[in-house]
């Protein structure tokens, strides 16, 4: 007997049992009965029943037991389950697995795929943390300072170099607003109105990068702005990112650099210089023999050779103020103030015609209105020289032409422009040749830093690299046209200046006799100079203007003679670059203990006035500066202005005719 047929046979016997058992109490026997012979035999009754069907009902549910296994398990039926089910059945089995087994396919692959999902997210989580770790890392050590904002203006991000330019954290300037941060980053800078103009202007923009020029800081240091919007990778903009950037090191560098390629600009104007200068000195030299040779009788023959050789010194002296003006050093911040643009291409034609072959022309064309722009003057020379320079190097071995002209132009700035301004007034400066041209595989790199078609050592690349810079900062730009074995033409454009009401204008130097009268004896004036025959001739000019004079060959000097002498000295002139104590040094230390006497400064080097102010330490700057050679003229009217005695000016030309005639000019020092 089998584990099945009990498992039926007990349930029928119970099933049986139980019911009889029932009948015996219902007919009131006691139960005790039951379990007597009667109960035997009735129980052994019921269990042979229950034997019996439950043999007949084994084979059946094995069958049935059997077939849905078979179902289940997938595998084929045997022939017992075959009988006792129906072949649809084993059909509907077939369809079921079928089902089964597709199901089991798709929950599989999506395990599979939820599995390797999961792994994914794993991975995405783990590159996404080691992300944010290097990019907090790159945020904080980046020496820009960094502010994030979003499309509503409320600040996400911020790094320690902005608080560090800022002087103290972001949160404490403004919370989460990014309005009172970008009045805090205006506040740091010198020319607020242009930072706010900028600001307020970039805000607004939905384009790309933009960035300020350098400018100066309240502590005087050089920083940029720059910004650009964020953008999902659908274009939408989501923020702006607003960078501040420390340009002090940098701007030293570039200003090295700068300096350097105007020495080489310098070195190709020497030769031609020292060539006339030569000339001048020629032309000096002989008429002074000349008059010396000259009979005592012949005043007019003296004359004469005095004015040609008075003539020749100006001519030099021009010529090497403008050589000084365009070599000095620049402080490494462009100096904004109004330019003459038409003065200053003059300059540049007095220079460059000493530095090309006299068979090429040199053409000057201006139009008829003033030409202002705001910038620094030695930039944009240095601008105009290295491209006349360039063009000089394209010229034709003959028949070389030179053509540079200044115009006022309306015109729209393009949009890759560096400028960053709405103005449509500009000046065109132009430089025109009719050289070789530039090829049309070097037009697109003729920009680039150091590079250059130039053979041998003719060119560093510098010089139109260092042009498009200068003018970039100018907010302005450069283009040009050219073609081969036709010329060049380049065109720089600078915001025009409508203004230039209170442009200085340089007085020209003046060798002509002196135009105002005598001080009057009871003046004294101290005369500093290292080099006897300059200081004689200054002795013997301020004599000549009746001025008492007194001189010292040094700094130490003038400075015994200033403070511990019971000389009274009404004003000094006062030379820069003397042995044991400088002319500097000289005017600090006067400055310092207090004193306070009127001071006329000398040089044959250009200076930068605002070096002396500082020097002042509070108090009385400088009277005047004059660059050497001086003609009387020029020092009669510093000395007056110094002695607060100007002087008439009706009796000049019959002064000096009453006298002997006396140098007009001094050599450099």
């Amino acid at each position: 007997m089998n584990s099945l047929r009990l498992r039926i046979l007990f349930p029928l016997w119970l099933f049986g049992f139980l019911p009889a058992m029932g009948a015996t109490r219902m007919m009131g026997q006691p139960l005790e009965w039951f379990f007597g012979i009667t109960g035997v035999l009735l129980g052994g009754g019921v269990f042979l029943a229950a034997y019996l069907i439950s043999g007949w009902l084994l084979k059946p549910t094995t069958a049935v037991m059997k077939g849905t296994t078979a179902v289940l398990r997938g595998v084929p039926p045997d022939a017992q389950s075959a009988e006792w089910l129906p072949a649809d059945f084993w059909k509907l089995r077939c369809d079921i697995n079928m089902i089964f087994a597709k199901q089991r396919q798709a929950l599989n692959a999506a395990e599979q795929h939820a599995c390797q999902t999961a792994q994914r997210l794993l991975n995405a989580e783990r590159l996404l943390r080691e992300a944010f770790t290097a990019l907090q890392g790159l945020f904080a050590a980046s020496d820009e300072g960094v502010l994030v904002v979003d499309a509503q203006g409320s600040i996400i991000a911020s790094n320690a170099r902005l608080d560090d330019f800022l002087g103290k954290a972001v949160e404490e300037v403004a919370g989460r607003d990014s309005t009172r941060v970008l009045t805090a980053l205006i506040d740091r800078f010198q020319e607020k109105a242009v930072i706010t103009a900028w600001i307020e202007k970039t805000a607004s923009s939905l384009e790309g990068q933009d960035e300020t020029p350098p400018m100066v800081s309240s502590d005087n240091r050089v920083f940029s702005l720059r910004s650009s919007p964020m953008r999902t990778d659908a274009g939408e903009v989501i923020g702006r990112i607003w960078i501040v950037k420390d340009r002090s090191e940098m701007r030293v560098l570039e200003n090295q650099l700068r300096e350097s390629q105007k020495m080489g600009t310098i070195g190709q104007l020497a030769g031609g210089i020292a060539h006339d200068f030569n000339n001048l000195l020629t032309a000096i030299r002989g008429n002074l023999t000349l008059a010396e040779l000259t009979p005592a009788s012949n005043q007019a023959g003296v004359r004469d050779k005095l004015q040609n050789a008075n003539h020749a010194t100006t001519r030099a002296a021009e010529l090497v103020k403008s050589l000084l003006g365009y070599s000095r050093r620049s402080t490494g911040v462009t100096v904004r103030k109004a330019t003459n643009l038409k003065r200053l291409l003059a300059d540049v034609q007095n220079l460059l015609k000493h530095s090309v072959d006299p068979r090429v022309t040199i053409q000057m064309r201006g139009g008829m209105d003033a030409s202002y722009a705001t910038g620094d003057a030695t930039q944009i020379e240095q601008v105009m020289l290295n491209l006349c320079l360039n063009a000089r190097d394209a010229l034709p071995a003959d028949k070389g032409v030179i053509e540079i002209a200044v115009e006022n132009v309306t015109h729209r700035m393009p949009a890759n422009a560096a400028g960053g301004t709405d103005a449509t007034d500009f000046v065109m400066l132009v430089v025109r040749d009719n050289g070789h041209g530039i090829s049309e595989e070097h037009r697109h790199r003729i920009f680039e830093p150091f590079f250059t078609t130039k053979a041998g050592s003719k060119g560093t690349g510098l010089g139109l690299s260092t042009a498009q810079d200068i003018v970039r900062e100018h907010g302005g730009w450069i283009e040009f046209d050219s073609e081969v074995g036709r010329g060049s033409e380049f065109r720089v454009f600078l915001p025009r200046l409508h203004n230039p009401d209170e442009v200085e204008e340089e007085t020209p130097i003046d060798n002509t006799p002196a135009i105002n009268a005598p001080a009057g004896g009871q003046t004294t004036i101290l005369v500093v100079d290292d080099e006897a025959p300059v200081r004689s001739i200054a002795m013997n000019m301020l004599g000549f203007l009746g001025y008492r004079v007194l001189e010292a060959g040094d700094g130490q000097q003038a400075l015994d003679i200033l403070l511990r002498s019971k000389e009274k000295v009404d004003a000094v002139l006062l030379d820069i670059y003397m042995p044991k104590l400088s002319g500097r040094d000289t005017f600090k230390e006067l400055r310092a203990v207090g004193n306070d006497v009127p001071v006329v400064v000398c040089s044959g080097f250009v200076i930068d006035p605002d070096e002396f102010t500082i020097l002042s330490q509070g108090r009385t700057p400088p009277v005047d500066i004059m660059l050497k050679p001086y003609s009387l003229d020029g020092l009669s009217k510093a000395l007056a202005k110094a002695v607060q005695k100007p002087q008439a000016e009706a009796r000049a030309f019959e002064l000096t005719s009453s006298r002997a005639p006396q140098p007009a000019a001094m050599l450099v020092s």
